[in-house]
């Protein structure tokens, strides 16, 4: 494991790691499933579900970050206004061009609007928990949050939905899949500064103990899709997504605390790990 003590030492983070490689090996594996809606009413479901995930990222990747600018000044530097507003602006872009790609599937309803019947329908529960603990301070959002980013391995499930369009696809790798590694491991080295800058002030066991709070409460918090039965079970019934990702988590979470933070994780138990996947053994 690298040596990464300190404010200012590089990360050894990166793009082209095992794990990753193995996700995208596989996400494109995953694209040779996938066809578009067999009739109206497949059309109109994934149309209501591409604009609920574009409203759900304005509302709450989107609105996680206006609140950690505008509610955790005392920590801001100019460079994380800089990653934080670089990050809300990609992030809105995602939100709204899902939102329109449901709106050129179905023209007949403004999917930019509230969808309560479909939230209600389907149990899209609102991950209430998740947001508190966002807001609570600058650290969790950063641990907690989507600039933690779990997502490289488990958004593979959301992303693969077997019924889309070449429309839809083309977004999706051209826009969201380009944009989001960029800006996300752009955040990675002042992440790392951020937490070493804590030990040096409140002391490395402290800061250790606080992150891996954080991040266990998190992960039981509903805080990804793949951890979150409501739309889980809805991706699963409707979409047909793939869940075998779930199996690279932990060894993409060590990858990243000993390359990003400098030490290994402590072992976490996610009580709403999909069922079909087998814990591995040093989770």
């Amino acid at each position: 494991m690298p040596n990464l003590a300190g404010v200012g030492t590089p990360i050894t983070y990166s793009d082209d790691n095992p794990v990753s490689n193995w996700i995208e090996a596989l996400r494109k594996e995953k694209d040779k499933a996938k066809r578009e809606p067999a009739n109206d009413e497949e059309r109109r479901i994934l149309a209501r579900w591409l604009a609920y995930r574009g409203r759900d990222e304005l509302e709450t990747i989107v609105g996680a970050g206006c609140y950690a600018y505008t509610h955790f000044a005392g920590e801001l530097d100019s460079e994380w206004r800089l990653l934080l507003a670089d990050h809300i602006r990609t992030e809105a872009g995602h939100g709204w061009g899902y939102i329109q790609q449901g709106n050129a599937l179905d023209p007949s309803r403004d999917h930019a609007q509230p969808d309560p019947e479909f939230v209600e329908e389907y149990g899209l529960t609102p991950r209430t928990e998740h947001w508190q603990l966002q807001t609570r301070d600058f650290l969790s959002y950063l641990i907690a949050g989507n600039l933690w980013p779990y997502g490289h391995v488990t958004a593979l499930s959301i992303q693969s939905i077997k019924i889309t369009t070449p429309k839809v696809l083309d977004f999706e790798e051209r826009v969201v899949h380009a944009e989001e590694r960029g800006h996300h491991d752009a955040a990675l080295q002042k992440l790392h500064d951020y937490v070493w800058a804590m030990i040096d002030r409140y002391g490395e066991r402290y800061v250790k103990q606080r992150i891996a709070e954080i991040d266990a409460t998190s992960l039981n918090s509903r805080s990804r899709t793949i951890f979150d039965p409501p739309r889980r079970e809805f991706l699963r019934k409707y979409f047909d997504v793939p869940f075998e990702n779930a199996s690279k988590f932990f060894e993409w979470r060590k990858y990243l605390y000993e390359n990003v933070l400098g030490w290994s994780p402590e072992p976490v138990s996610i009580k709403n790990w999909p069922a079909e996947v087998a814990v591995p053994a040093a989770a």
